[in-house]
């Protein structure tokens, strides 16, 4: 009798170890590995398409481009909302939760996919990878440190951190020129040891290492430029980096293969304008390029309709007009205003596969031509390639430009002798309304503290003063989700009025 007890007991328990082994596996998916397996080379492609779509192109800069006067807001919707300065939109937690969300789920992405190439992790030896991912945490990092002051860094996307501290704007610029200068040492090993691990997943370069370097260095240029209000060394240093960036070649890091708006797998600047038509041509813009017989301004200023042979709907915006920021297009024949071609995927298919910039070639070699004019050095070469690649930029829409570059620069001769620090601003203004309007945003905030707030762009839009109180945002204010969730963040965040009143840190303000 007792054997057939054991023999019972023993098929009980096989049973109930087999039960246990079914259960551990009810909620494995095959197909959705650990984030152990994964090799980091495997999650470069995302990092980069999310730094393009929403660090860098996302709302941030939607949003931002209308404070910068580069594009208005229009379609009495949520831009124009920005467009007038609506307080409770401008200071929002709501405003740019999708962006904060989407930024630090990239930067979560990217933290995991480190710490597995980092010494003693199972793929330690993607030293080409480890670098590409510290660039481009640098970036994400610098991002939203420029846009939003004090953010959580260095407990920012740690699992077992459900409410990170938040780090002042210093530690954090200090945390992103380690992050770069790390990144150059591990491109260096990858060069002396031929590593190679990232091939066709690194969709900025290919894999090639010497790209990603110069890029590191061009991205230390900007960021020393940004602090040369609190460190005495930081002009000279980002003079130091550019040219390093230029010596190793860089061209600009683009992110390009996109098809088809019908497919939605275009440029997002053009399925953001092509699904709402929330922004049109400003008159800032407008007016800085007539008044320089600007060869580009045919391209900024694209007709939205045709009926035959007439043109309507060609006229700029201009910002701050409450009946221009109500305007719907196409509600009725001609409303609307004219558009960049960039915008414009009706008449110019092309722009559906425009390229995002992370940093283009103009904007480095502009840094390079602010700087040398600032030390009284010669700065024209360096202007010259700035406008030929912007010019390059602006013509690759299907517009012809009827002067080059080279002609167009001689033209600003006078300019450029009456205050040349002026005019390279405004030519890397006219540049960057592109798509990098977060850097224009900076330039505004850093020209300001530097006390060249007359040696830049003036904003025309007079909602950025109401009833003797400034409305134009000195920062973005926090998202949402932690603002709700995270006491760090809600007690900063209070009910959103700071973004008026405090700058960021290198700005001159105390976060």
């Amino acid at each position: 009798m007792k054997k057939y007890i054991y023999l019972a007991l023993a098929f009980l328990t096989f049973s109930l170890a087999s039960c246990e082994d079914v259960l551990d596996d009810i909620n494995r998916k095959p197909d959705n590995p650990s984030d152990e397996a994964i090799s980091p080379s495997l999650q470069i492609p995302d990092g980069i398409m999310s730094t393009g779509y929403t660090t860098v192109s996302g709302d941030m800069s939607f949003y931002v481009c209308s404070y910068t006067e580069q594009l208005v807001g229009v379609g009495a919707n949520q831009l124009y909302n920005a467009e007038i300065r609506n307080v409770s939109s401008v200071a929002s937690s709501g405003t740019f939760n999708n962006s904060w969300n989407g930024a630090y789920s990239n930067i979560l992405n990217l933290k995991l996919a480190l710490a597995k190439c980092e010494d003693g992790g199972k793929y330690y030896t993607e030293v080409d990878v480890r670098g590409m991912i510290k660039t481009l945490l640098a970036l994400n990092f610098g991002v939203m440190t420029d846009m939003f002051g004090d953010i959580p860094c260095s407990e920012a996307a740690v699992t077992s951190i459900k409410q990170p501290k938040v780090d002042t704007q210093e530690s954090v610029y200090n945390e992103i020129f380690n992050l770069l200068d790390g990144a150059i040492a591990d491109f260096d090993k990858a060069s002396e040891e031929s590593i190679a691990t990232a091939g066709t997943h690194d969709l900025l370069y290919g894999g090639d290492v010497e790209k990603w370097k110069a890029f590191a260095y061009a991205l230390i240029a900007r960021y020393k430029l940004h602090l040369m209000h609190v460190d005495s060394n930081a002009a000279d240093e980002a003079l130091a980096a550019a040219e390093r960036a230029k010596s190793l070649g860089f061209e600009g890091a683009e992110i390009t293969g996109f098809t088809s708006y019908a497919s939605g797998a275009c440029n997002p600047w053009a399925a953001y304008w092509g699904d709402r038509q929330y922004a049109a041509a400003s008159k800032t813009v407008d007016d800085i390029m007539l008044e320089r017989n600007d060869p580009r301004q045919p391209v900024y200023m694209t007709p939205w309709m045709y009926i035959g042979d007439e043109v309507l709907a060609d006229e700029a915006a201009v910002p701050g007009s409450v009946e221009d920021a109500r305007t719907v297009f196409g509600t009725s024949a001609g409303e609307g205003f004219a558009i960049p071609a960039w915008l414009n995927v009706y008449s110019y298919p092309d722009v559906e596969s425009a390229s995002i910039h992370l940093l283009s070639k103009a904007e480095l070699y502009f840094i390079l031509a602010e700087l040398k004019v600032r030390n009284g050095a010669s700065y024209a070469d360096d202007l010259l390639t700035a406008v030929e690649a912007s010019f390059a930029d602006y013509g690759s829409f299907g517009i012809a430009l009827d002067m080059s570059a080279a002609d167009y620069v001689a033209s600003l001769a006078s300019r450029l002798q009456e205050n040349a620090l002026k005019e390279v601003m405004t030519q890397k203004y006219l540049s960057q309304c592109r798509d990098e309007h977060l850097e224009a945003y900076n330039d505004f905030r850093r020209m300001d503290v530097l006390g060249n707030a007359n040696d830049y762009v003036q904003k025309t839009n007079s909602y950025n003063t109401q009833n003797g109180a400034n409305r134009w945002p000195l920062r973005l204010p926090y998202g949402n989700s932690d603002v709700v969730a995270n006491p760090n963040i809600s007690d900063l965040y209070g009910d959103g009025m700071y973004v008026f009143t405090e700058k960021v840190w290198w700005a001159g303000g105390t976060r």
